[in-house]
């Protein structure tokens, strides 16, 4: 069986999808499926093919070259986005022997959507990491009511023409069938991690911590990922106010973003001199990231939840590390770190609330080790690829044979 897979993205630009993509495709290659990838080239931070499949059997690769766009500008992003599905037409068009496509979801799909419908007749497995226009007009990317109504009327049609769709989480399920979807093709397949690389890496070994000498008798609070739209800095600024008295925590931030710059000025006007800021790290290095903290941050902008999930998440469990969530706490992700004990959830304007979780778990460290061994329990049982990519290559699969009768 033969997949093709179809993404705007590109393993040149890293980011935690790009790692689950990674892994995914391994997994695919492994169960005896052949796959056609065709992908972006926008950052060329990294290789356009990671090292795990060069030359592996039965993968192929096509790279479109597209620009990169300020992600806040969302209309030059749109237009970006159109220009490159009917620029990777050309590639995918020449594939004629897949069963199944697997389409990853960007702003645009309904471009991508309709030609593969009218030059492809093969089932279509829709894989849905941000619900749009959803997430985008709840974070503020998208202003206007009267777009944020014309592109629901686009993305509607997707959810009709996919044969399958997959999506990270109850939250976004309930979302996608309230926005239309077939209750009977949405799956839950939750984001993973590679149970090969990620885990956690001990100070004395760690590579981020030898590259910036970090020293090891503070208490560090990272937040590591993309400093974008969707990270809401203002949290972080209210958080290092409230810890500035306590010169053994420190906040760290690591990774390059569109308010970055905004974020360094703002910190450096208010004088918050406990917040250590550090450049995008290569993607090998992941794991030393997450491993070089306490505890990790995730603030998260009212929406972001239910429209997406954090994919950073599962990585941060397997590296036994606890995650003090800045969310909406009326959501199954929530709801998740309570009762299970594997972290916190604090309201997203809660910065009181936030602090007292983080000073908690700094004077507890009992606490923060036994909650730190849950985390990596329950994210082995739940985000392993071993799990996910079993449930995704059974739906994939399943699809593809439907084409073969």
């Amino acid at each position: 069986m033969k997949v093709l897979y179809i993404t705007a993205e590109g393993f040149d630009t890293p980011n935690p999808n790009n790692q689950m993509a990674e892994v995914m495709i391994n997994s695919f290659l492994e169960s005896g499926m052949q796959v056609h990838l065709i992908q972006s080239r926008r950052k060329k931070i990294n290789p356009d093919i990671p090292r795990s499949l060069e030359n592996k059997k039965g993968f192929t690769c096509d790279t479109v070259d597209r620009t990169v766009v300020d992600k806040t500008n969302f209309i030059k992003r749109y237009f970006n986005d159109v220009r490159y599905a009917f620029s990777a037409m050309r590639y995918w068009k020449k594939v004629k022997d897949a069963d199944v496509i697997y389409l990853q979801s960007n702003p645009t799909i309904i471009f991508p959507m309709l030609l593969l419908k009218i030059f492809k007749h093969l089932p279509i497995v829709y894989s849905i990491y941000d619900v749009f226009p959803g997430h985008a007009y709840d974070i503020g990317v998208i202003s206007s009511r009267f777009i944020y109504n014309t592109l629901r009327i686009l993305q509607k049609p997707c959810y009709k023409m996919a044969s399958a769709i997959t999506v990270l989480s109850d939250d976004m399920k309930d979302k996608v069938i309230g926005e239309g979807a077939k209750p009977e093709k949405v799956f839950v397949v939750p984001a993973w991690y590679d149970v090969k690389t990620a885990h956690e890496i001990q100070s004395n070994e760690n590579r981020f911590i030898k590259k910036y000498n970090i020293p090891q008798d503070k208490f560090y609070v990272q937040f590591a990922g993309t400093v974008g739209y969707v990270f809401n800095y203002k949290t972080v600024i209210e958080l290092a106010k409230r810890l500035k008295n306590n010169e053994n925590i420190r906040v760290q931030i690591v990774g390059d973003g569109n308010v970055k710059d905004e974020f360094i000025a703002e910190a450096k006007s208010l004088n918050l001199n406990n917040i250590d800021f550090y450049p995008l790290q290569p993607v090998d290095l992941v794991p030393d990231v997450y491993s070089a903290c306490n505890i990790c941050i995730i603030p998260l902008k009212k929406g972001v939840i239910g429209n997406g999930v954090p994919s950073k998440a599962p990585i941060l469990m397997a590296c036994r590390r606890v995650i003090v969530n800045s969310v909406e706490i009326n959501t199954q992700y929530a709801e998740m770190f309570k009762q299970n004990n594997i972290g916190v959830a604090v309201d997203i304007f809660d910065y009181d609330g936030l602090a007292d979780a983080v000073t908690y778990l700094y004077n507890s460290p009992d606490e923060l080790k036994k909650m730190a061994e849950n985390a990596y329990t329950f994210g082995k049982a739940n985000y392993s690829s071993t799990q996910s990519t079993a449930k995704l290559i059974k739906i994939v699969k399943s699809y593809g044979e439907r084409k073969s009768r």
